[in-house]
């Protein structure tokens, strides 16, 4: 910025030049000293003209009007703005300051030129191909540029100008002998050394070539079935854009007289249109290189010629389309023959071409499960034996190039009656209902009948048996009570019979007895508070087979005083194990086998010995990886203490990558609980488990699991209620549920709140003898239905001893019954 001191009266006048692009903006100060005041100062346009200021007292023109050139006033300074410079603007703008009666001027050159910019020049230009071929580029500026051209986007290599490739000309780049290599970028660059502008333009270049057929196809195939939708369509590559003809090739005629031959080409014609008229767009319509056929016809099959042109050049290719036929099934029908007889297994088939036939046997029904084994194949024009279990469905699969289909066919085998088996040994007994069934397999149905054969042990009187035989001689099924007036021990035979022969089949009924004497039971395993057993099945009896053991125990101090001991049940198949047990007892222990029948007589005693106290057993982990993985909470069952409480649990767990990580282990301690929140653990992590039972006497072995957390559950759905709502609905229900158990407690037994304020108070009972017997209360009746063989203890106090009215049966408070 340059300071006037024109208001200085030894200042020399000076002279400024300044060059600026169109639409930049120019400013100026021209200021005084500090004796003078702007009022001294004026400044002249190119034309001698004052441009507007305060001097005498010309409205200035102000910042935000619409002139582009205006004076401003500012601090002893009276400064020239240009907002935005046009090339009518270039001149000699002038400061004046007028002091004492002498006047000094401050020149200002200003030179206004265009920037430097191109024009006529398209980013995107075409080469034709095999010719010699211009790239524009047209630049102006202040002076004439200077052209400069380049190939690639980086500008790397420049282009020389008369040489075997390039030449360059005013108006652009002449390319010679245009291959596809000349295809890219070419940079032209314009500059201007008067005003050191330089720019640059990226031309994106493209060879035109000729047309190129890329693909001509049919889809889905030009292979197709009679009926189909097809599609022909001609793909083309080339600069321009090809132009695209997709026509039909008539197929050549022979040579005919011309009598016969204008015949021939009206029939052709005639069936032209008719198969035109059958499309929505007829095959010889074409559009942009394609071809549409709804429904195709055999006639339309041929020869199809694609023509792409372009000024370039022109190409042409030629495809075969051919309609085939779909298989069709005949002569598949459902068949019926004679077991034992031997039949022609065949499926007649038409198609184009030939289907490939294959017969498979699928059963009387389709099961799913057979779906993943191979299906029985049966050879086409095969002779088969026909047996019972050829009886079915047999599917034909014809296959040819163009599809498949399938046609079933039910083979129908007459045949003589079939049990399933026919010998059937049953027990029975007093009480036991014992059901027998004629129940076949014949075709067509058989005509049966009964009859009965008593055996040993039967009770039955003559009279009796006859109407035994005449009344279930044509029942296809019975249900036999046995007891002590109707016991029909004995062969019961059905005999089945048909056009193609007969079968029999006998229930044979013998009385069924309880299982013999336990000859052979062991002590397995002895610890503090628990003891396990072996216990021998008896064979030795005609009955059902053993479904269950009871054992009678007590210690043997107790069988000096009293016959009643606790007693245990197992089923077949589970440890035999009694737990709760006193630590260093000696105790007795008998066993009864059990079956259908009932319970046998019980063993010999067998007097084992509890170990003295000692560390619990292990834990017994209840895992369920799912479970864990929704609410993160590790559960195990309390063992065997021996003797002393349990105390606390110590459990330890590790993630496990091949090894266990034990860095990243993790410890509890829990006293009275036998479940755990872990939020700790992982999903699709997999963890080692340790879980330590600890009493007086020491720790337990640990128990050790590997579990591997899955995934979080997806399908835990959000509820759309509230908190509240959700706690409400709760209460609602426990109240109907509790009115309702009050209602049946009324009906039932006429008792609870309804029957208090219904019902008048009863009058005092007699005594029950059972309890003028029971002085001491030590027998509790606990049952009332005669159908309830569960025995409970009481809830209102500790007793010795429970009776049952209804069974009779006098449980010990050890009983585990």
């Amino acid at each position: 910025m340059v300071s006037c001191t024109a208001c200085l009266l030894d200042r020399m006048d000076f002279v400024n030049n300044r060059s600026i692009t169109t639409g930049s903006s120019f400013y100026e100060e021209c200021c005084c000293d500090g004796s003078s005041t702007s009022k001294e100062l004026t400044w002249l346009d190119p034309y001698k003209r004052i441009i507007a200021g305060p001097k005498n007292n010309i409205v200035s023109t102000r910042p935000g009007t619409d002139s582009n050139l205006y004076t401003e006033e500012q601090s002893g300074c009276l400064s020239l703005h240009i907002p935005s410079a046009s090339k009518t603007m270039s001149g000699a703008y002038k400061c004046i300051s007028s002091h004492e009666g002498k006047q000094q001027i401050q020149t200002h050159y200003l030179d206004v030129y265009d920037p430097l910019y191109f024009y006529g020049t398209a980013m995107e230009q075409y080469l034709v191909f095999s010719n010699n071929s211009l790239i524009t580029c047209q630049a102006n500026g202040a002076t004439p540029p200077f052209i400069r051209w380049y190939r690639g986007k980086e500008g790397d290599n420049e282009i020389f100008n008369n040489t075997e490739k390039y030449q360059i000309m005013p108006e652009g780049l002449i390319v010679k002998n245009v291959s596809n290599d000349d295809e890219g970028i070419y940079k032209c660059s314009a500059s201007v050394l008067s005003t050191g502008e330089e720019v640059e333009l990226d031309i994106q270049a493209k060879v035109m070539t000729p047309p190129v057929i890329t693909q001509l196809y049919g889809s889905p195939d030009s292979v197709v079935a009679n009926g189909e939708s097809l599609m022909i369509q001609c793909s083309t590559e080339g600069l321009p854009e090809p132009e695209v003809a997709l026509k039909k090739i008539p197929e050549p005629l022979t040579y005919l007289p011309k009598s016969h031959r204008g015949l021939i080409l009206a029939t052709q014609l005639e069936r032209t249109i008719k198969a035109s008229e059958n499309k929505t767009v007829p095959w010889d319509v074409h559009s942009k290189g394609i071809i549409r056929f709804k429904s195709i016809t055999p006639e339309d099959a041929g020869t199809y010629e694609c023509t792409a042109k372009n000024f370039v050049g022109e190409s042409k290719q030629q495809i075969t389309i051919t309609v085939l036929i779909r298989p069709e099934i005949i002569g598949f029908t459902n068949r019926s023959a004679v077991e034992g007889s031997v039949i022609p297994m065949f499926c007649n088939v038409t198609g184009v071409p030939l289907p490939r036939v294959l017969i498979t046997f699928e059963g009387k029904s389709f099961d799913e499960e057979r779906e993943t084994d191979y299906d029985e194949i049966v050879e086409n024009f095969s002779l088969l034996k026909v047996n019972r279990s050829s009886e079915g469905i047999y599917i034909c699969n014809a296959t040819n190039d163009m599809d498949t289909t399938t046609e079933l066919m039910y083979l129908t085998v007459l045949h003589q009656p079939y049990f399933d088996k026919t010998y059937e040994p049953l027990w029975a007994w007093n009480g036991e209902t014992v059901n027998i069934s004629c129940a076949h397999d014949s075709n067509p149905p058989a005509n049966f009948t009964w009859s009965f054969v008593p055996g040993n042990f039967s009770t039955i009187e003559r009279q009796e048996h006859d109407n035994i035989v005449l009344d279930y001689e044509t029942a296809l099924e019975h249900s036999l009570p046995f007891s002590e007036q109707f016991a029909p021990f004995g062969r019961h035979e059905c005999r089945a019979r048909n056009e193609y022969g007969e079968a029999v089949k006998i229930f044979h009924i013998r009385k069924g007895a309880v299982p013999s004497v336990v000859e052979n039971a062991t002590t397995l395993e002895e610890a503090a508070t628990s003891a396990t057993f072996y216990i021998e099945t008896p064979t030795n009896y005609e009955g059902p087979d053993v479904i269950g053991f009871i054992a009678e125990y007590d210690e043997i101090d107790n069988y000096e005083i009293t016959n009643i001991h606790p007693n245990r049940t197992w089923a077949v198949g589970i440890p035999f194990k009694l737990e709760k047990l006193r630590s260093n007892t000696t105790y007795y222990i008998r066993f009864a086998a059990i079956n259908r029948v009932g319970t046998g007589e019980w063993s010999e005693q067998l007097a084992f010995e509890t170990m003295d106290k000692s560390a619990p057993e292990p834990p017994i982990w209840q895992v369920d990886p799912v479970e864990i993985s929704s609410n993160k909470v590790l559960k195990w069952k309390a063992p065997e203490n021996n003797g002393e409480p349990i105390d606390y649990y110590a459990l330890r767990y590790c993630p496990v990558d091949e090894e266990i990580i034990e860095s990243l282990c993790i410890e509890h301690r829990l006293e009275g609980k036998t479940e755990l929140l872990v939020n700790e653990l992982q999903h699709n992590t997999t963890y080692h488990l340790e879980l330590i039972a600890h009493n007086a006497e020491g720790n337990s072995t640990p128990a050790n699991i590997t579990l591997t957390i899955p995934d979080e559950l997806a399908y835990a759905s959000v509820s759309a209620l509230t908190a509240g709502a959700l706690i409400g609905l709760s209460i609602a229900v426990v109240i109907i549920c509790l009115v309702l158990l009050d209602v049946l407690l009324y009906f039932w037994k006429k008792q609870g709140i309804i029957a208090s304020c219904c019902c008048k108070k009863n009058k005092k009972k007699k005594p029950n003898p059972l309890n003028s017997r029971d002085k001491k209360g030590l027998l509790k009746d606990n049952g009332e239905s005669g159908t309830d063989d569960t025995l409970r203890r009481s809830n209102n106090g500790h007793t010795e001893y429970e009776y049952n009215k209804t069974t009779g049966i006098i449980t010990g408070k050890h009983s585990s019954v």
